[in-house]
């Protein structure tokens, strides 16, 4: 046992070696705007004939759309935008000609992330309006039904997976099977899953303005539809749960589908916008994977509890052996994905939505480690369980999940984003 946890801890600092030996990763949060011309504010004496805004990642030249305003919020009719030539960085539009005014510019991005973006200004034209009116049909799609049903969806997919490989796995113990716990009750988890799946695809499809995913999908326009990373998870996770509707399979068919279908999710975050992508890509799979294996094996222990408890000593030093291994993990990749995507003085100093849900990650998790820790003293020493204790890791392991799947969903600080709102706050 000994030996088996020092190649633990030694696989663990070469994999910290390699995150510091990678060197300071160029990070970046959503694509953002970063410069204009006209600059926003700004007061021109003649018309510029050409918007310009430049962002702090690469555009996707289809998944970019740009409206203009006017003071009494009616929409001018514009030519498509373009990326300039040479530089995916910079979108330009030609601009018609406009009356003296302030007008107001709203653009539409999809980061490298798959996630939409919506960046505005305001430039006048001889002298400002007097009184500017909202845009009458620009409306910032609201976000929060795309979380439900995001965390609904791959709540379900996590959990279902690391629930079937510790049930399959189990079985060699003489525990019951996926099958035997829940019934009737896979089929209904799959249709929610499958249902979230459809919901979580058109929600995010009416949040690009630019674009109808459906419609290229529809139309096999595999050229625009690779162009998000999100829309491809979808994609490749609907399939995969069809998959698993196939009866009469070997066990290992299922268990290599879950697996799978889990993996799918580490690849609709903000992976794509971080620099190493790949090691970025594998510090996500590395968390989803075990964070799933965690949550699924807690759940497994609390319904099969009483059986867990009369049975053989091999299914004890199992079990504890993955749920350790899972925990050490997924705290381990964790806290390598934050120093990649940021660094923690930023955080710290942000107020950010970001900062916050990370906060209440960290604490659901060390609250789970304290409970595992007492739930392990005494499932060894009197050879019980308290099922109290284990529906509170639970629960707190749910709370996780939905902080990280919201932090997936939002904007997360950096130098740079820091930087800005402090200069806003002192200038307030």
């Amino acid at each position: 046992m000994v030996m088996r946890w020092k190649r633990y801890l030694t696989l663990l600092w070469l994999a910290l070696f390699l995150v510091l030996a990678t060197g300071m990763t160029s990070v970046q949060a959503h694509a953002g705007l970063m410069s204009s011309t006209p600059k926003n504010g700004e007061v021109l004496k003649t018309n510029p004939g050409q918007l310009s805004m430049r962002f702090t990642e690469t555009l996707e030249p289809d998944l970019v759309s740009m409206k203009l305003y006017d003071w009494d919020g009616k929409e001018i009719r514009l030519e498509r935008p373009s990326l300039q030539p040479g530089d995916a960085y910079q979108v330009n539009v030609a601009l018609p000609d406009l009356a003296e005014g302030t007008y107001t510019a709203i653009v539409s991005v999809v980061s490298e992330d798959g996630h939409p973006v919506e960046e505005r200004l305001s430039f006048s034209i001889g002298q400002k309006s007097a009184v500017v009116a909202e845009p009458s049909v620009a409306k910032k799609s609201d976000s929060s039904y795309l979380i439900v049903y995001r965390y609904l969806a791959q709540g379900i997919i996590l959990l279902g997976g690391g629930l079937y490989v510790v049930a399959w796995r189990a079985q060699r113990y003489g525990l019951p099977s996926m099958a035997q716990l829940f019934g009737i009750g896979r089929q209904i988890g799959w249709i929610l899953g499958l249902v979230g799946l459809i919901f979580l695809w058109f929600l995010y499809d009416e949040s690009l303005t630019s674009v109808s995913l459906t419609q290229a999908l529809w139309q096999l326009d595999t050229k625009l539809l690779a162009q998000s990373p999100f829309a491809i998870m979808l994609i490749v996770s609907f399939v995969l749960m069809l998959l698993l509707a196939l009866p009469n399979m070997i066990s290992s068919w299922y268990v290599s589908i879950w697996v799978l279908l889990v993996s799918a999710q580490a690849f609709g975050g903000h992976a794509w916008g971080i620099t190493p992508v790949w090691l970025s890509i594998v510090l996500r799979l590395l968390h989803v994977l075990t964070v799933s294996l965690w949550l699924g094996a807690l759940v497994y222990l609390l319904l099969a509890g009483k059986q867990a408890e009369r049975n053989s000593k091999e299914f004890k030093a199992f079990f504890l052996r993955t749920v350790a291994i899972a925990a050490v993990l997924a705290v381990v990749t964790g806290a390598f994905m934050l120093l990649v995507q940021t660094d923690l003085a930023s955080v710290l100093q942000s107020s950010l939505t970001w900062s916050y849900l990370l906060y209440g990650k960290v604490i659901s998790v060390c609250v789970m480690l304290g409970l595992a820790y007492r739930q392990t003293k005494r499932w060894r020493g009197e050879n019980t369980l308290q099922q109290v204790l284990l529906r509170w890791e639970i629960i707190l392991g749910i709370v996780a999940i939905l902080a990280g799947l919201w932090m997936s969903q939002t904007n997360y600080p950096t130098p740079e984003t820091t930087t800005q709102e402090i200069t806003q706050t002192d200038s307030n």
